[in-house]
């Protein structure tokens, strides 16, 4: 199931419904958590990650490739499908911060060659605020989404009814996306985003056998009702860090004020808060790192574990993966006395 979310700016969301205090006291809180049905398709340092830069000043930044059934469409470098943005009124990008966590600006530099098959004429850039160019075919300033992990998906078709793929002659090509077959080779897991540049590299294989990270369902389905919403497990050279139910790594936010959450809409896209319900519990080894609860925008409410809202990552597929560590220098996993753990994964 892709959910569709409205893209958005941060808003700060105050703490509320404070159920125990910070890391160092004893908590007891009785449930079960889900991950918040505003998770999607998920993210990137630039298939997922922050913006994918640094591109050869003679490279084509773009090119043409078949996606499924929309044609010829416009992808990057890496061949990853890429995206438009139907509010970026008269070709002025507006998607910041938040919204660029899950849909990575293309970024270009000066001497890049326009892609083949596309008119020069409609090739430019537009500048950002970061002062970064932005590659725009047409009128239309270009992205990648961190729900693609490998060339030939197109998760982010549709998101909204705002977000879609362009063909070589600068116009949006919408309709829905074709469903992903399981099966197919082509289903991959997001490229290693605690490197800022790995958008432009090719994407890891996966198990074929791994949930969509689009498809929320899935992710839910695997966790165990009654398992405490958040425990400790070893993830890579990360040590022991927060994990939800679903045994899938937790990771906080750099930007989020203590103890309140600033993603919301196309960042929680990418980064699905940990919800819960009243009577959720938490393993015993946390029982003293404490644990409050923060109301969000659409009325659910978000687990905080001493000062850090949680949030699960879009773009890992099965538990022991940390592709979320480290993306944009701003998303962490948390350690078992509420600690971010700022080592690679």
């Amino acid at each position: 199931m892709k959910l569709r979310s409205i893209i958005a700016a941060p808003i700060a969301i105050v703490a509320a419904g404070l159920l125990l205090s910070a890391c160092g006291q004893a908590s007891q809180i009785p449930g079960a958590a889900s991950i918040s049905p505003a998770a999607a398709a998920a993210t990137v340092s630039s298939a997922v990650a922050s913006s994918p830069a640094d591109q050869a000043t003679s490279a084509a930044p773009a090119a043409l490739a078949e996606v499924g059934t929309f044609g010829q469409v416009l992808v990057a470098a890496n061949g990853n499908t890429l995206y438009a943005f139907t509010k970026d009124i008269d070709g002025v990008s507006t998607c910041f911060d938040a919204c660029a966590a899950a849909w990575p600006a293309v970024i270009v530099t000066p001497g890049f060659a326009p892609p083949t098959g596309v008119d020069p004429s409609l090739v430019t850039t537009v500048d950002r605020p970061d002062g970064s160019k932005q590659l725009k075919i047409g009128k239309w300033p270009l992205y990648f989404y961190a729900g693609d992990g490998a060339p030939g998906e197109s998760n982010g078709q549709g998101v909204s009814g705002v977000w879609f793929v362009e063909g070589a002659d600068g116009k949006l090509v919408k309709g829905d996306a074709p469903a992903a077959d399981a099966e197919e080779p082509s289903a991959a897991s997001a490229p290693d985003p605690a490197d800022a540049d790995s958008a432009e590299e090719a994407a890891d294989p996966a198990d074929p056998d791994s949930a969509d990270p689009a498809d929320t369902d899935s992710a839910e389905e695997a966790a165990d009702p009654a398992a405490p919403v958040v425990s400790l497990a070893q993830v890579g050279d990360l040590g022991e860090v927060m994990v939800g139910a679903n045994g899938h790594t937790l990771y906080a936010f750099t930007n989020d004020p203590e103890k309140q959450s600033t993603c919301v809409d196309a960042c929680a896209e990418a980064w699905p808060p940990l919800t819960v319900e009243d009577g959720f519990t938490i393993s015993d080894e946390l029982q003293a790192s404490g644990a409050s609860v923060i109301e969000r925008t659409d009325g659910t409410k978000q687990l905080a574990m001493g000062k850090w809202a949680l949030y699960y990552y879009a773009g890992d597929g099965a538990p022991g993966e940390a592709n979320g560590q480290g993306i944009n220098g701003k998303w962490f996993a948390v350690d078992g006395k509420c600690k971010l753990v700022k080592t690679d994964a």
